[in-house]
C-alpha cells in the first residue's frame, strides 16, 4: 500500500454518508463499522432494495452522533433524477457546509449469471441489465453526489467496493469480473483528474455472504465451484465484520495512493 503521501481521514467531525448495498453482508457491516466513527451530528444515507432489511441496518447504526436515513431504492432502475432527489432529501434541513467530510461507499453490486459458459454469453438485454446496476448506475448516483457536493468538493471521499476479480480474471465469473474492473478503473481515472478528492478501491477479500451460496448453488463451472467449496471448507472465508473493520482501518488512515486498488490481505 502506497504511503508516501498519507493523509488521516478524519470522521470525527460532523460526516455526511451515502452507503449503497447496505442491506446485508459486507454493506451493512460497513455502515455498523462506520457508524462507531462518527461525530456528533452527522447524517447516514443507506440505500438497498429491501426496506425491511435496510430498517434493521439502520436500527444497528443507531448513535447519539447519528442520525440515520434509510430509502428502497433499486439502483439497476433509478434515474439519475431519482439518485439525485434520494441524496437531496435525506439533506433536508442540512447545508453541505454542515459537514466537515462528505463520504459515498459504492458497496452496491451482484454476481451476474452463472450459469452461462463465458463462450456462449449472448444475451445482451440481460448483460446490459448488469452493467446498469454494476457499472452504469455506480457512475451515476457518484455524479449525482459530486453534483450535490461541488461547493465542497475537497472535502469528498469515496471508496469503491471492489475485488481481486477486478485485477485477475476468475474462471467461471466473466460479468463480475469484467464489470469490476471497468467499475475500478472509472473511480481511478476520476482520482486521477481530481487529486483533491480522495479516492479508495477497496478489495474485502472472500467473505462468507450469501453471494457464496449463489455461487455454489447457480454456477456451471467447475473450477470457480472447486475454488468456492475449498474457501468454506478451509474456513478461509471472512466474517463481514472483520473486513469492514480493515475497511475503515485502511480509510482513516489514509496511506492509500488515488484511487488505489487495497486487498483486505495488503501489508499496511
Amino acid at each position: 500500500m502506497a504511503s508516501a503521501s498519507a493523509i488521516n481521514i478524519d470522521l470525527s467531525g460532523a460526516t455526511y454518508c451515502v452507503l449503497s448495498g447496505a442491506s446485508q453482508g459486507i454493506g451493512r457491516a460497513i455502515a455498523v463499522e462506520l457508524s462507531k466513527h462518527l461525530g456528533p451530528k452527522s447524517l447516514m444515507l443507506v440505500l438497498a432494495r429491501n426496506k425491511e432489511e435496510l430498517a434493521k441496518t439502520a436500527d444497528l447504526c443507531k448513535s447519539d452522533n447519528v442520525n440515520i436515513v434509510f430509502e428502497s431504492m433499486d439502483l439497476s432502475k433509478a434515474s439519475a433524477a431519482d439518485m439525485l432527489s434520494v441524496i437531496q432529501s435525506s439533506l433536508k434541513g442540512y447545508n453541505v457546509t454542515d459537514f466537515a467530510t462528505s463520504v459515498i461507499f459504492h458497496n452496491v453490486g451482484s454476481l451476474g449469471n452463472l450459469s452461462v459458459e463465458t463462450e456462449r454469453m449472448e444475451n445482451v438485454e440481460e448483460m446490459r441489465h448488469y452493467y446498469d446496476l454494476n457499472v452504469f448506475n455506480v457512475i451515476s448516483l457518484n455524479t449525482q453526489f459530486l453534483k450535490v457536493f461541488e461547493e465542497v468538493e475537497d472535502r469528498v471521499v469515496i471508496v469503491n467496493v471492489t475485488s481481486l476479480c477486478a485485477i485477475k480474471p476468475m474462471s467461471g465469473m466473466a460479468s463480475y469480473c469484467s464489470g469490476k474492473a471497468a467499475r475500478e478503473m472509472y473511480f481511478k481515472v476520476l482520482a486521477e483528474e481530481k487529486k483533491h478528492i480522495r479516492v479508495l478501491n477497496y478489495s474485502p477479500g472472500p467473505v462468507e455472504t450469501s453471494m457464496i451460496d449463489y455461487v455454489l448453488a447457480e454456477t456451471v463451472n467447475a473450477n470457480l465451484r472447486e475454488v468456492f467449496t475449498s474457501f468454506r471448507s478451509q474456513g478461509a472465508l471472512l466474517k463481514p465484520e472483520i473486513t469492514a473493520k480493515k475497511c475503515l482501518k485502511v480509510l482513516l488512515q489514509g496511506k492509500f495512493s488515488p484511487g488505489e486498488h487495497v486487498d483486505y490481505f495488503d501489508d499496511e
